[in-house]
């Protein structure tokens, strides 16, 4: 398996916790955020797409705090690994409290790629 690139390409995006994403503790719903990482996860590998073989799959996921409602979220991603046939994606989900910022949850989504092709067009 031939590793094309290592990349450190950083992508953001934020949302705000609303009243239908939560439970009655007013705590976000945790496969609402799975599915907004998922969604994000999606958009991140846009430029990847004519490869992509697979819908992300989810191959770690570690959820540490609870988001609250009208909380502002924070969800970054970085491609991990990018080879002929796979690509994974680190995302972190943060809410900044003050002047730092708290994380929430971490996940790594992997995405199959159609190899051949892939190196072809590299």
């Amino acid at each position: 398996m031939k590793n094309i690139q290592s990349s450190t390409t950083t992508t953001i995006t934020k949302f705000t916790v609303a009243i239908n994403q939560v439970n009655n503790k007013r705590a976000l719903l945790p496969h609402v955020l799975y599915k907004k990482m998922e969604g994000y996860t999606l958009k991140s590998v846009i430029p990847f797409q004519k490869f992509i073989v697979s819908k992300p799959a989810l191959q770690r996921i570690n959820i540490l705090k609870n988001a609250f409602l009208n909380d502002e979220l924070i969800i970054k991603s970085v491609v991990k690994k990018l080879n002929t046939n796979e690509l994974l994606i680190a995302v972190e989900v943060t809410k900044n409290i003050q002047d730092s910022s708290e994380v929430i949850c971490n996940a790594v989504f992997g995405i199959e790629l159609k190899g051949k092709q892939f190196e072809k067009a590299s």
